[in-house]
């Protein structure tokens, strides 16, 4: 099993390339787009074959003075996100067309080498390179076999590190409930808690940001969508810093102690239980949950550790000791009306997803 971590390191990058590759991904996309079909039924398709697409990178290459792998990865990116956007579009999740909106560089394997903790990376063949000491860095992992492709911006790179891990059988298994205000676990035959109160106050706090930036878009439409982009993405990229330590402090002590985990099964929750009210809609967009799930499961696996998902349906509802029906008792508490168990409702549901 191969098992992938990405990690951002601060560069200075070539402004030239960023700015004529991201010319060159608006040229693609207007050219791929230019190949989709939409049938009577509404539905779209493209109708892109290799020749079409070496006709399109010969005509790339013409005035194209970086090396010529960039044009390669430019149009497989393109072809990408037209794809993606076609099978949301036939959907009906998508409407207006894909953009180019991302000052970014995608950098083939083919563009760069490692040796000796260093990259090399091809700007123009034979005669400007990019070279990056990784030493440097101490937050980057040694234990890696190699590193895949690279994402370059005018002031950071992506590295994606890999490794081939094998999965061990666990001594045992934790298990997590996520919450808008807390994680609860039940790790090594204890309860733990962590708190997510900083979280969701982020989340009010740029909600409320976001209330005014709204009413400014009447008045002046560009402001209003610079301002939402910079706190948007301030917003996401705090919210990713306090899971990123949560789950990190998870997945090591997990790791002493060769345990897996088990989690509840929420794929495409906010599709299944999304009613059209505001405030649920508001509430969901503050819980973080596919977000520690990802982050904690790709985590385990790069130790060899594996996560289960369970079907979460009544776990809240159903004694772990009895099986019996729990019901309301008083605040978070529930109680089994068979064998008398009273407990916290968050503490039931990691306990039950542990049996």
């Amino acid at each position: 099993m191969e098992v992938i971590k990405s990690y951002s390191i601060s560069i200075t990058a070539p402004k030239e390339l960023i700015e004529e590759y991201f010319k060159l991904k608006k040229t693609v996309l207007d050219e791929v787009f230019k190949h989709a079909r939409y049938s009577k039924s509404g539905k779209v398709h493209l109708k892109f074959d290799k020749n079409k697409r070496k006709e399109l990178r010969d005509k790339l290459l013409k005035n194209w003075r970086f090396a010529k792998h960039y044009v390669d990865s430019a149009i497989n990116s393109v072809i990408g996100l037209v794809k993606g956007w076609i099978s949301l579009y036939n959907r009906g999740k998508a409407k207006s067309k894909p953009e180019i909106t991302k000052k970014t560089v995608y950098v083939k394997t083919t563009l760069f080498s490692v040796k000796n903790g260093k990259i090399k990376i091809t700007i123009e063949p034979k005669k400007r390179y990019l070279e990056i000491n990784l030493t440097k860095f101490n937050y980057l992992p040694k234990d890696y076999d190699s590193i895949g492709g690279l994402i370059l911006m005018e002031n950071k790179l992506i590295i994606t590190f890999k490794k081939k891990a094998e999965l061990i059988k666990p001594r045992d298994y934790a298990s997590f409930d996520v919450n808008l205000t807390n994680i609860t676990g039940f790790v090594n035959r204890r309860i733990v808690r962590f708190d997510l109160k900083e979280l969701y106050h982020i989340h009010r706090v740029y909600e409320e940001k976001r209330k005014r930036i709204q009413k400014l878009a009447k008045t002046k439409p560009k402001t209003a969508k610079r301002l939402m982009e910079k706190y948007s993405k301030r917003e996401r990229n705090r919210a990713t810093d306090i899971m990123h330590k949560i789950t990190t402090t998870i997945a090591r002590e997990l790791a002493s102690t060769k345990c897996g985990a088990i989690l509840e099964n929420l794929k495409n929750i906010k599709d299944r239980i999304l009613n059209g009210s505001k405030d649920l809609n508001r509430k969901l967009s503050k819980w973080n949950c596919r977000m520690f799930q990802f982050m904690l499961e790709y985590k385990l696996k790069w130790f060899g550790l594996p996560v289960k998902y369970v079907n979460p349906a009544n776990s809240s509802k159903t004694c772990p000791l009895c099986s019996g029906r729990l019901s309301a008792y008083e605040g978070r508490l529930i109680m089994c009306k068979n064998c008398g168990l009273i407990q916290d409702r968050d503490v039931i549901a990691v306990l039950y997803l542990r049996m």
